[in-house]
């Protein structure tokens, strides 16, 4: 017997969903009620899957999606903590660059595809910049109102037994922060794969991105949809990897959601 709301419940209830609307899909498209011109039939996408799977075509293009996203996943995220804790720590660090940083976060990102493709091609390298664009924002923005956010009686506490700057720092304000900068690592993985694969619409020969927009322009319906179930499983992915991670390492919250 099943408990409510367990893990056994959940996928079956999931399934479920996927099931008919895999159903209603496909009887749809055979009686003829829509146009697999439009929509393709999930059955045809299936078998474009299969096929694409058991190629090399479509885990090197994933490959290279990967590898983009992770790296600019990566160094954005990097480069964002830090920056994050030294506005927090520089008073007027934040007060002459917050209209700048500001300024340049509200730019969407497509609108700088084009410049990071002049300045580094249209290789690997711009669409591992216009992740770390993303990444580097939201991380930036999390570990600064983390920061802001910490208990200032329990650091002016530690702070009255005597405890230098650097304890203060690696024990009660770093872990006062990691849970909202988790909330922006689990954010910006998603992001940062979004960014790679807009780059890779844009300008590029190989990557997710390049065969979806391939197939944007020969009209293949069925390519499109096997493109964006890769992608929503990659996305379904990470987001459930930085979940278990989270989890982990704060396992005293017990209040992370998984996928």
């Amino acid at each position: 017997m099943m408990t409510p709301g367990s893990r056994q419940e959940r996928w079956i209830l999931r399934a479920g969903v996927l099931v008919l609307i895999v159903l209603i899909w496909e009887g749809l498209c055979r009686v003829g009620l829509a146009s697999e011109f439009w929509v393709s039939r999930p059955f045809l996408i299936a078998a474009r899957l299969r096929d694409a799977a058991l190629s090399s075509t479509l885990w090197f293009h994933m490959g290279v999606t990967v590898t983009e996203t992770v790296f600019g996943f990566l160094f954005g995220a990097m480069a964002g903590i830090l920056a994050g804790f030294a506005l927090a720590r520089w008073r007027r660090a934040h007060v002459a660059l917050d209209p700048y940083l500001m300024g340049v976060y509200a730019l969407p990102r497509v609108a700088l595809a084009p410049l990071f493709i002049m300045w580094f091609g249209i290789g690997i390298p711009s669409k591992i910049m216009l992740a770390i664009s993303i990444v580097f924002f939201i991380l930036l923005i999390n570990t600064y109102v983390g920061v802001q956010n910490v208990d200032q009686d329990l650091v002016n506490a530690v702070k009255t037994m005597g405890a230098p700057p650097r304890f203060v720092t690696r024990r009660v304000v770093l872990p006062s922060c990691v849970p909202w900068i988790f909330s922006g690592l689990r954010i910006s993985m998603a992001l940062a794969l979004t960014a790679s694969v807009v780059g890779e619409m844009l300008a590029a020969q190989y990557g997710l991105g390049f065969m979806l927009a391939r197939a944007s322009g020969t009209f293949d319906t069925t390519g499109i949809f096997m493109v964006l179930i890769v992608l929503a499983l990659l996305a379904v992915g990470t987001y459930n990897l930085m979940s278990r991670l989270e989890k982990r390492l704060l396992h005293w919250r017990g209040d992370t959601i998984t996928v």
